[in-house]
């Protein structure tokens, strides 16, 4: 391991923010969390670099840890040092198994191998770490309240994960117009960043889709991934979940459809468990008093499943993004005076859905719905 201490360094103590002009207070930025598409990150990194990186070539490092000590002594860790990453997997793993990112459903934290490197809550953090081509910067130089570890180990793993998957997040938050333009119709047409669709590239290839002309042949290919082994690799994990597992003769007779063909019996049956999947869940943890349980209740228990369970609003998993997409899509209302007939919930388990929308996509959809479940309710 690389590894470079300094006996004494000066208090470090942050960046300043506004131009230092004599009898003016000066701001002080004693602690980030950015990447480097901000113009800033290289105004810090220079900074830093000629405090404990002088005399080490920039063009060799790709990740740096400098932890100041309550006595000024400085300990900086160099590239080769291990970096833990906490993950929500999408499946059972083994001890060794080799792990790829379409494994992954959401990255919890990450922090350092305590048997290498010590941390105490009266140090000081600066971590930089290169993730493909672009790096993220983290500071904690503010040492009038103790370092939460934990809570930095969370902010680090917050900052990991955009970088991973920033062309996602840059598509749900639009980060530019055509971006924003480009979420909305594509959750319009009843998709939705699922889990699934994210870790395995697909949500980026459907975007760089509706980019260009959108084309039946274009969406043909992109639906024909969803072949007999993916389907029951996703479906197959379902029956670890007990409430899942008490419906599976229904949700597997849902699935066979959709290999054989036969759309209408699959959106039908797969429609209608999305919908008892739910309540059984709500049910159990929350209707005590067996209330009349309003789809709004319903869906407001699956945000506040996910949101406790990944603890963050930018997860992978998107649980607010994905409340407004059951809201708004999935369990849309109809009007038939008004010939406002979207693919729903309630236009199909009601029999007012046009025949054209018992089609494949919009059964591929009802499985990646239940499937993002799968992940709040387990």
């Amino acid at each position: 391991m690389n590894k470079i201490h300094f006996d004494k360094v000066d208090n470090f103590i942050g960046f300043a923010i506004n131009s230092d002009k004599r009898g003016e207070k000066v701001e002080v930025l004693t602690k980030a969390l950015l990447t480097s598409d901000n113009p800033n990150f290289y105004l810090y990194i220079e900074g830093i670099s000629k405090i404990f990186l002088n005399e080490i070539s920039p063009e060799t490092i790709y990740n740096f840890l400098v932890i100041i000590h309550y006595d000024l002594s400085a300990d900086v860790y160099i590239n080769d040092f291990k970096i833990i990453s906490e993950v929500y997997p999408k499946r059972n793993f083994q001890k060794g198994e080799v792990i790829y990112l379409k494994d992954i459903a959401d990255i919890r934290n990450i922090k350092f191998d305590d048997s290498e490197i010590k941390i105490l809550p009266t140090d000081k953090i600066i971590f930089c770490f290169r993730v493909g081509w672009k790096f993220g910067l983290f500071f904690d130089l503010d040492r009038n309240n103790n370092l939460d570890l934990k809570k930095m180990y969370i902010e680090l793993g917050r900052l990991y994960r955009y970088l991973l998957f920033q062309k996602v997040y840059d598509i749900i938050r639009g980060e530019n117009i055509r971006g924003k333009n480009n979420f909305n119709k594509i959750r319009n047409d009843g998709w939705f960043p699922f889990i699934e669709l994210i870790s395995m590239g697909d949500y980026e290839m459907l975007n760089n889709i509706y980019q260009s002309n959108v084309t039946e042949d274009k969406i043909q290919r992109f639906i024909d991934r969803f072949n007999e082994n993916r389907i029951k690799e996703i479906s197959d994990k379902w029956w670890n979940n007990l409430i899942f597992k008490s419906k599976q003769q229904l949700l597997e007779a849902g699935i066979n459809s959709f290999l054989n063909g036969n759309y209408v019996a699959c959106i039908k049956t797969l429609y209608s468990e999305i919908d008892g999947i739910i309540r059984i869940g709500y049910s159990k943890e929350e209707n005590e008093n067996n209330k009349k349980i309003t789809y709004r209740a319903l869906l407001e228990y699956i945000l506040n499943k996910a949101s406790k369970k990944f603890n963050v609003r930018d997860s992978l998993l998107l649980p607010y993004e994905f409340f407004n997409y059951l809201k708004d899509v999935a369990f849309s209302n109809f009007d038939i005076e008004k010939g406002e007939i979207p693919p729903s919930r309630h236009s199909f388990l009601h029999g007012v859905a046009k025949p054209d929308q018992y089609n494949k996509i919009t059964a591929i959809q009802a499985i990646l719905i239940l499937d993002q479940i799968y992940f709040y309710l387990l």
